[in-house]
Formats: C-alpha cells, sequence, structure tokens
C-alpha cells in the first residue's frame, strides 16, 4: 500500500472513529443489512484495502453497484431535513465542547437513514465558545439558547417539551453514533411491553466496552457492566432486561415520558435522572432493554468531568442519597453489590442453560426451527436463556436473530465444563440436547449444576433411526451394532436425567414398555394465514424439502424420484417436482437434474422457500426409514400444502390416513395417493382442514409454553 493510501486511511479512522477497522466486522452483534450498509461505507472511502478489515471483503462486491448509484454520504454537509411529521426527536444538551457537538450532529446525517424522520432540537446550557454561532448555521436543526447553565436534566426536559415526534431520544453531545444506531433502538422501543431503551457505549479510539446496560445494587451503587471489557464478548451482545441504561444514549416514547414527569428535577443538575427514569418505567410495568445492536462512541466525562469532588460530577454523590431515600424500598430487591452475574440481567431469577451441537439453523433443519422455538417458549415463561453451541464458532446470521430474542449466546474460546465450572451453580435448568452432548456433560451438570433440573432431549431415538436404516442400508450389520450401541447409550443417559424429552406420543410408548418414563415436547408450528387463501386451483406441482445432510432424506428423494415419480408422471403428465433443501451432494444434484420434470432448486432463502409452499399442491414425503417427528411436514400444513406421507414419515404427527393426510408405503400406493389428492379438489380440501387443525390442536406455541411448564414443575 502506497503511503499516499496509509495516509489517507490513518486520518479516516481519526476523523470517524471507525472502531471496526480494528476488529472483525463479522463478530460484531449487528445485523445483516446493517453490515452491508458498513460495507458501502468502506468502499466509499477506499478503506478495503487495509489488511485489518478483510472480514468484511466479502461484502463488497455485493454493494458496489448499490455504491454507484447512491451519493457518497462521507463526508457529507451538516444540514437536517425536515418533515411534516417526525417520528422521532433527538434532543442534544450541550455546554461548550464545540467540536464534539460538530462531531456528533455529523455522525447522525452521515449515519441515520433519509427514510427516518427524525429532528435533531440542541438546547445550549449558554455556551461560550463559540457553539452558538455554528449551531445556528445549521439547516434543519432546531436550536434553542438558555441565558445560564441549566444542566443536563432541565436541559432534556426542556428539549422533550419542543418535540411533538412520536419518541425521544436523549443524546450526550461527546458522542459519535455508528450505522445502525437509531433503527435498532426504534425497532426495539416498538416492541411489546418495552418502554425504555439504551445503547451500547464504547470508548473512542480503544478497543474497550464504556458501558453494556447499568446495574444498580442494593446500597444504591451503580456499575456500568462490561467497562473497560472486549464488546465483542458474548456477554455484551444479547438485548437484556437491565435495572437502567445510561442516559448518554436512551430512546423512550413521548407520551410515556411525559406521564412520568419527565426527568425528575430531583437530581438537577445531572446524575441518577437515567437511572430515576428508568425505575419510573419499570415500576409503570414497563422493561427496560440494553440494545448492544445500537452502538456509539462516548468520551466519559467530557462534559462534566471525572472528579467527583468538583463541578458537576460531584452530584453523583449527592444524587446517589436522594436516590437511595427515594428507592428504597426497590431497592431491597436489587442485588449485593459484587453479584454482576445475576445483577447483569433482570430475567435472571430463572435461568436456564442449553447445550447443543451448534447454533440452530432454522433455514436448514427443522430440529434447528423446534429449537430456536423451545427458547423462545422458555423466555415465555420468564426464564433468561444461555445457549452453548457446542462447536463455539461466531456465526452472525444464526446469533443474531437469538441474541435479539434475549438468548445470551456463547462463542468464542469458552469450553462447556469450564463455563459450568464457573457458572453453573446458577442455574435452575440445564438442557443437554442429543446423545453425544448429553454423555459428555452430564455428570459435569451433576457436580457443577448442583441446583439445576437435568432434562435430557432425545431429538429423536437415533437408535430407533439406525435399526430402521439397516433395511435399506448395504451393510446392514454395521448399522445393526450401532444401533444396540446407541440404545445402551441413551437409555442410560435417560436413567441419569432428571427428565427426558421425546418428540412422539410413538417414541413414549416405545421406551415406556422399558419402564423408562418420559415427557412429550415436540415441534412447534404456527399457521400462515395467508398461504390458507391460497386454494386448490391456484397450485400446481409437487414439494419435497429435507437438509441432506441427513440419510433418510437422501434415499427418500432418490426412492421418490426413482420408483414412484414415473408412475404419477404418467397419470399427470408435465407435472414437476420441486427438490429443496441445503447440503446437497453434487452427485445426487446431477443424478435428480437428469430425470424429467424434476427442478432441483437445492438451498433456497425463506423467502423463496414460502412461496414454493405457497404455488405447490402437494408435499411428499416419501420417508422410508427415520425417527422422531418431520418438521418438514407440519412446515407444509403451516402453509397450507397437503401431505402425501409414508407411515414413518407422519409418525408422531397425529395425521390421519384419508382424513388429515394421506399414507403410502409401496410405490404404487404412494402414487395412487399423490394422484388422488392432486386431482381430487373435495379430497384436497379435507386434507388441508384436518391437518391444520391437528397442527393446531397438538403442535401450536401455546401448546408447547403449557408442556414445558409442566415439564419444568
Amino acid at each position: 500500500m502506497n503511503s499516499k493510501k496509509h495516509r489517507e486511511i490513518v486520518r479516516s479512522k481519526k476523523e470517524l472513529g471507525y472502531y471496526w477497522a480494528e476488529n472483525p466486522v463479522r463478530q460484531l452483534s449487528i445485523s445483516p443489512a446493517i453490515m452491508k450498509r458498513l460495507a458501502v461505507r468502506v468502499v466509499r472511502k477506499g478503506i478495503h484495502e487495509s489488511r485489518k478489515i478483510h472480514h468484511i471483503a466479502k461484502f463488497i462486491d455485493t454493494v458496489k453497484p448499490i455504491v454507484r448509484k447512491q451519493k457518497s454520504i462521507i463526508p457529507k454537509k451538516t444540514k437536517f431535513a425536515t418533515h411534516k411529521k417526525y417520528t422521532v426527536s433527538i434532543v442534544i444538551p450541550v455546554f461548550n465542547k464545540k467540536s464534539f457537538t460538530l462531531a456528533c450532529l455529523n455522525s447522525l446525517v452521515n449515519y441515520i437513514p433519509e427514510e427516518i424522520a427524525y429532528e435533531v432540537i440542541v438546547i445550549d446550557n449558554n455556551s461560550t465558545d463559540g457553539t452558538g454561532d455554528a449551531l445556528k448555521k445549521i439547516p434543519g436543526l432546531t436550536y434553542h439558547h438558555n441565558d445560564d447553565n441549566k444542566g443536563f436534566v432541565d436541559a432534556c426536559n426542556q428539549g422533550a417539551s419542543m418535540s411533538k415526534a412520536d419518541y425521544l431520544v436523549f443524546l450526550n453531545n461527546d458522542t459519535r453514533i455508528e450505522i445502525g444506531w437509531l433503527e435498532a433502538l426504534l425497532e426495539t422501543i416498538k416492541r411489546d411491553g418495552v418502554g425504555l431503551v439504551g445503547s451500547k457505549l464504547l470508548y473512542p479510539n480503544t478497543n474497550k466496552l464504556q458501558e453494556a446496560g447499568g446495574i444498580i445494587f442494593n446500597n444504591a451503587t451503580g456499575h456500568n457492566y462490561g467497562k473497560n471489557c472486549d464488546p465483542l464478548d458474548y456477554k455484551y451482545n444479547y438485548v437484556r432486561e437491565v435495572d437502567y441504561c445510561s442516559g448518554a444514549s436512551i430512546i423512550i416514547e413521548r407520551k410515556l415520558f411525559n406521564k412520568l414527569g419527565m426527568f425528575d428535577r430531583l437530581y438537577a443538575p445531572a446524575y441518577y435522572e437515567d437511572t430515576d427514569l428508568s425505575f419510573k418505567v419499570r415500576k409503570a410495568g414497563y422493561k427496560v432493554l440494553y440494545q448492544p445492536a445500537s452502538t456509539l462512541y462516548h468520551v466519559e466525562g467530557a462534559t462534566a468531568g471525572t472528579s467527583t469532588s468538583s463541578g458537576f460530577k460531584k452530584y453523583q454523590d449527592i444524587n446517589k442519597i436522594k436516590f437511595d431515600k427515594k428507592w428504597a424500598s426497590e431497592l431491597k430487591k436489587q442485588q449485593p453489590p459484587g453479584e454482576v452475574y445475576l445483577g447483569r440481567d433482570r430475567s435472571a431469577d430463572k435461568l436456564v442453560l442449553i447445550v447443543d451441537e451448534n447454533l440452530p439453523r432454522t433455514d436448514e433443519d427443522s430440529g434447528s426451527v423446534r429449537m430456536f422455538r423451545i427458547m423462545e417458549s422458555f423466555i415465555k415463561l420468564g426464564y433468561k436463556v444461555t445457549f452453548f453451541p457446542y462447536n463455539t464458532g461466531q456465526d452472525d446470521k444464526y446469533a443474531f436473530p437469538l441474541q435479539q430474542l434475549g438468548v445470551e449466546v456463547v462463542y468464542g474460546n469458552e469450553k462447556v465444563n469450564e463455563f459450568m465450572r464457573e457458572y453453573g451453580h446458577y442455574y435452575d435448568v440445564v438442557v443437554l440436547s442429543r446423545p453425544r452432548i448429553a454423555s459428555y456433560f452430564l455428570d459435569f451438570c451433576r457436580v457443577y449444576c448442583k441446583n439445576a433440573k437435568i432434562i435430557y432431549d432425545t431429538v429423536d431415538l437415533h437408535y430407533l433411526r439406525s435399526l430402521r436404516q439397516a433395511k435399506y442400508d448395504d451393510n446392514p450389520d454395521k448399522l445393526l451394532n450401532q444401533s444396540k450401541h446407541l440404545e445402551t447409550v441413551e437409555k442410560h443417559l435417560m436413567e441419569e436425567a432428571d427428565v427426558t424429552i421425546v418428540v412422539s406420543d410413538i417414541e413414549q410408548k416405545i421406551l415406556k414398555k422399558d419402564g423408562i418414563k418420559t415427557q412429550i415436547l415436540s415441534n412447534i408450528h404456527e399457521i400462515d394465514e395467508a398461504s390458507y387463501k391460497s386454494g386448490f386451483s391456484d397450485r400446481k406441482d409437487l414439494l419435497f424439502v429435507g437438509g441432506y445432510g441427513h440419510p433418510p432424506n437422501v434415499d427418500a428423494v432418490k426412492w421418490f424420484v426413482d420408483d414412484i415419480f414415473p408412475l404419477i408422471h404418467k397419470k399427470i403428465p408435465g407435472i414437476m417436482l420441486h427438490v429443496v433443501g441445503s447440503n446437497m451432494p453434487a452427485s445426487l444434484h446431477t443424478q435428480l437434474e437428469s430425470k424429467p420434470g424434476v427442478v432441483v432448486e437445492g438451498f433456497v432463502s425463506d423467502s423463496q422457500l414460502r412461496a414454493l409452499l405457497q404455488k405447490t399442491k402437494v408435499f411428499v414425503a416419501p420417508l422410508r426409514y427415520g425417527a422422531g417427528v418431520k418438521g418438514k411436514i407440519g412446515q407444509a400444513i403451516e402453509f397450507g400444502l397437503p401431505v402425501v406421507s409414508t407411515s414413518i414419515g407422519a409418525e408422531g404427527m397425529r395425521l390421519v390416513d384419508g382424513k388429515s393426510c394421506m399414507v403410502a408405503d409401496s410405490e404404487k400406493g404412494f402414487a395412487k395417493a399423490v394422484v388422488e389428492l392432486y386431482n381430487d379438489k373435495n379430497a384436497w380440501d379435507t386434507v388441508q382442514h384436518n391437518a391444520r387443525k391437528t397442527l393446531t390442536v397438538n403442535f401450536s406455541p401455546e401448546k408447547t409454553v403449557e408442556d414445558l411448564s409442566k415439564i419444568l414443575r
């Protein structure tokens, strides 16, 4: 890299505070959309030549066409658009520090999308460094000058009184926002039951975290969680319910802010007013959340100083006493000083640790969808969830949705046994998913998670699947021996665990014969109402979905294409079979593609799969072996798609042949069932209606919450 380009990069990083240029962007807790916009910014600056940010190189080709069509946003002249109605007012109190204020305003212009109708209200507490003259020149800025320094509390209340927007954001002038800052705040504050949301604060020009939500101990002492730690650490990158968030960057609905009496003047001029507001929000029945996807840099103490013996900072100790007196009864419920692990998350009175092989890849397999929805169910029951994938490599595509749900996703160099040794005593429930995970860690649970109920989640009976597979395998003896070994292991785990979960009544009955007690926690499905508007005459063709790293799916699609589909094709010329799924071997792809009427879709996006589920007429599940409950069948029913299945495929779904599905185990019988369902509108309508009813009664989120609640008693 030539020296001119190097100087440009250094200058750009200084100018804009590029924290992300020093770290792998893919590890930040931000969405793919925000990452794309980040890459846009990189392209515009030419900084992608720096080796330090090679992790985002894969985004460059994607965003180059977008960059060519858009005007450069770096640098952009500081001016603000005006609107007839504003969604959000950003209130910034200032006193001197003109350069900080201008940098803050410039970051707002550069990184807030133009489609968000926002206004900026600056309350100037009688600055003497030319701040007023500079701000008056900025188009679109709402500027108000005070004749004296009224402090943070009164200035913020003044700004709020000038707003007519739906939401208020209070922002310190010694901050610079990052891409996605406001979008994340707005998305989160609109969630049900949320009253206030705060951002992740970073120290500028360092790799250190300033605050990831705040803790108030029972002696009224505050604690900035994560201070001086790595901001990429998993502990600081999930949405949490917290005691308070720093007033340096918070959002609240304007009507609620006014209803609560604004910032309490008891704490004027500053300090503890943000903590007091959080407590008022919670007392009113709302949650206070920390949102790590809303990130900004904050120069701590730039305005008020850092010494508590002088200036405005001295009010920190003074106002602590006032806060302690006002909230004495509430403080009794807080954690004692030093109890950070429980204090960092207000939902931590009930903790569940879930250990599984991998992060749930909800676009690849039904087991992942089930696990994701089980975590949702735990949260509905008031549990704080920690999810520990045995393979701890960070993958934002699958971690980010969980983190936004409020799940603490462990990644990095953490080891399960070491985690249990340090934190296991805090947990009330531990779920070990699948035999391998349970066999590795059940003993550790007994030693280090002494207060926890240990649940073994079978996912399916692995030994049963191997036993059934042997019938169709070229080497049956190997699979039969494997089945015997797995049966020994799985049944031992069932005996050792406090509770064993299976996914179907069929598997429950099999184990009951051996005297093994189990509970059922099956797949979870929600009806997609829009898809049911697509009826018999609106649909055509067949659909098969499966992950091809799973042998039963490979066998099923081969059997169907080779022995069943030709029989259907003779009866319904022109009919097509769409084959969907991840991890398809190249040899299988080639083999399927050569067959008449077969369209190999391969791995598709959620929206593409949705479109296929809505436009195809019959779903086929020709599984000759397997175990558990087949999520693909439930998913088809979610989208109003009637199913033809083998008895193995329909196992555990509580479907009835001829009423809520069509079941056949021979080639001719399966083909006949498909043709009948495809051509007979009455049969199709009947199966669709009854399948929907079965799914709603037995596999709804409400049913899962009810079942899980019984398991946890």
